[in-house]
Order: C-alpha cells, then sequence, then structure tokens
C-alpha cells in the first residue's frame, strides 16, 4: 500500500523562506524580539480571523448557547493537542505582533497565542513591530508563518498564495503572474512555484474538487491542472480521488492520451468535446448568488444547512464563489 504523501519543507525552501522573511523584517526596520506577558496579547479586529473561536472562549469557556458553538467545540479539541505540545516542548516559532497602545495585537501566530493560553503559560515569545506591517509586507509575513504550518489545507495554502500576490500586485501593478514572480516573491524553487502557478490557474472542475478538499496534495493538483482534454482530466482526477500516486496519475493520463489518439475515425467525428457537465455561468453581482442560496435553503428539506451558510460575507466575491461551490456539492449530494 503507497503511503500518503505528506506536505514537506525541504532545507532549501526553509533557507529561501527565511532569506525572505528577512528581507521583510530589514525593510520595515521596526523588528524586535521580546517575552510578552500573554496578558497583554489580543486578537487584531482588522484581520480577516480563519477561527470561529476567541480569547474570551478560550478563557472563560465556550458558551453552550453560541451559535456556533460545533465548530468552536472542534476548534478548542484542536487547540488542546497543540497545547499540549507547547506544554512538553515549549513554543518553537515565536507569534508576530505589532503595537497598538499598551496592547499587542497578533499579525500571525493566532492559534499559537490561543493554546499558549490554555497551556497555562503566562509569556510567550513573539516578534514585536511597532505599528502594523501593510500590504504586501503583511501577507509576506503571514505567508512565512503559514508554510510552516502542516494542518494548513491545499485550499488555505493556494488562498494565501493568492492574497499574496495580490498585495504584491497592488504595489507593484499589474504584473503579469509567472512561476518567477512567485519565486522572486515566496522564495519557493522555480519547480514549486510552478507547481502553485498550475494549481492557482486550475480549471473549474480541479479547483471544486480542491476547494471540497478531495485533492490534497500539491504536485496531483498541479499535474491534473494542465491536462487539456476534459475526458482525460476525468479519468485522471477519479485515479486520484481513489488514492492513486503521482506515478499512478502519470500512467493514467499516458494511457488515455493513447486511447484517445487511436481512437477510430468513426468515433471522432463528432466535432468538440463531449459535454460532461453544465456551466453555471458567472455573475459580478454576490446578491444573485444569495438570492439562489436563500430560495433553495427556504425549502423545509434544506433548512438544516442554514448554518453551513450562516457565516458567509456576501459582499466578498472569494466567499461567495466558495458559497455557491457549497450549494450546488449539497444538492448533487441530495439528489443522488
Amino acid at each position: 500500500m503507497n503511503k500518503k504523501k505528506r506536505f514537506h519543507i525541504s532545507d532549501a525552501l526553509t533557507r529561501g523562506l527565511r532569506d525572505t522573511i528577512q528581507i521583510a523584517e530589514s525593510n520595515t526596520d521596526l523588528f524586535r524580539n521580546v517575552v510578552l506577558p500573554l496578558s497583554r496579547v489580543e486578537l487584531d479586529p482588522d484581520n480577516p480571523r480563519q477561527l470561529a473561536i476567541c480569547l474570551k472562549d478560550v478563557r472563560e469557556g465556550i458558551d453552550p448557547m453560541d451559535s456556533q458553538f460545533a465548530r468552536k467545540q472542534v476548534e478548542l479539541e484542536k487547540l488542546e493537542e497543540l497545547a499540549f505540545t507547547i506544554k512538553a516542548s515549549g513554543l518553537i516559532n515565536p507569534i508576530v505582533v505589532y503595537k497598538s497602545g499598551e496592547m499587542y495585537r497578533v499579525v500571525a501566530g493566532e492559534r499559537r497565542s490561543l493554546a499558549s493560553i490554555l497551556a497555562g503559560k503566562q509569556e510567550i515569545d513573539a516578534r514585536v513591530f511597532s505599528e502594523k506591517p501593510k500590504g504586501f509586507e503583511l501577507k509576506l509575513i503571514q505567508w512565512i508563518e503559514n508554510t510552516a504550518r502542516e494542518d494548513l489545507s491545499l485550499a488555505e495554502r493556494l488562498d494565501n498564495m493568492r492574497d499574496i500576490v495580490k498585495e504584491y500586485q497592488r504595489q507593484h501593478g499589474s504584473v503579469e503572474l509567472t512561476a518567477t514572480l512567485i519565486k522572486s516573491i515566496t522564495g519557493l524553487s522555480l519547480s514549486q512555484s510552478s507547481y502553485y502557478l498550475a494549481a492557482l490557474q486550475a480549471p473549474e472542475d480541479v479547483q471544486c474538487h480542491i476547494q471540497n478538499g478531495n485533492i490534497r496534495n500539491l504536485d496531483k493538483a498541479a499535474l491534473i491542472s494542465t491536462i487539456s482534454s476534459a475526458d482525460v482530466r476525468s479519468q485522471a482526477m477519479a485515479a486520484c480521488l481513489q488514492g492513486a500516486s503521482l506515478k499512478q496519475i502519470k500512467l493514467v493520463i499516458s494511457q488515455q492520451k493513447s486511447l484517445h489518439k487511436n481512437k477510430l475515425p468513426l468515433q471522432t467525428e463528432q466535432r468538440g468535446r463531449t459535454t460532461v457537465k453544465i456551466q453555471m455561468g458567472s455573475t459580478a453581482k454576490p446578491q444573485v448568488v444569495k438570492t439562489m442560496v436563500d430560495s433553495i435553503l427556504n425549502q423545509s428539506e434544506y433548512n438544516k444547512y442554514l448554518t453551513t451558510f450562516a457565516q458567509v460575507d456576501w459582499m466578498d466575491l472569494r466567499q461567495t464563489t466558495k458559497a455557491f461551490r457549497k450549494l450546488v456539492e449539497i444538492l448533487e449530494l441530495e439528489m443522488a
């Protein structure tokens, strides 16, 4: 049985990332290492949060009447696992904060901060900026911090990459997205940057499987994303979802391409690709998607999914896109 491939950061990549963050820190000229009392550390209300659980929940317990009680309980269990590690081995990587009045707000290291409180720690190692890093520098720091996390999904890694590229383009103008650009701003190797580029530009069907967590390996996602034939890509994805190794997926692709090449003339007379799915179109108005979601959720048999969409920011195009894909996934499951 093939062992599942785990995301691993090579020594060379670690050195590249370290060099990149050192450049960002030297440019700000506002960085220092300190030990902070946890009582003076708070989460930044201006930063988009991935966790539902907050400082009050950790310090006082989660209110059973909280609308997000179930989600917070799951997050708390994961934080307790991290807290156990911190108790046993200490905090390996310091959190990143900036000074805000008498408090220090977390730029990167939200989980480590909360887990340290659960571990009963009174202090925490921190990298401190006298003011909040902005734009590209902020995204770069968060990228470095997130890269070290093993629990980050492929979808989250790609979202982080989109954020850092977006901030870079905002500061430097509309620069073409290439593997070389990704390499220069992240410190990744050119081959790793090429994998990220392919996954970022993946066809919609591949993107959907990545967002749903069905494709979790960057190398496999990149390989499947480069297949132009929808039929061959579908076969490769099916193999991937069944747990095939990268080598096995390459073999499936080779076999499928050979079959398509050797088809009889009568089998290739139909023009165009075979339609294998319905295209849902696109819209720049999130309210259109919200109206569709609300219409379906108002039906009694779908009321049970109301909480799934309760926290969606319908003004955020990315969240709205994910919500629509989730709705389609739910409908496909319900109608199977």
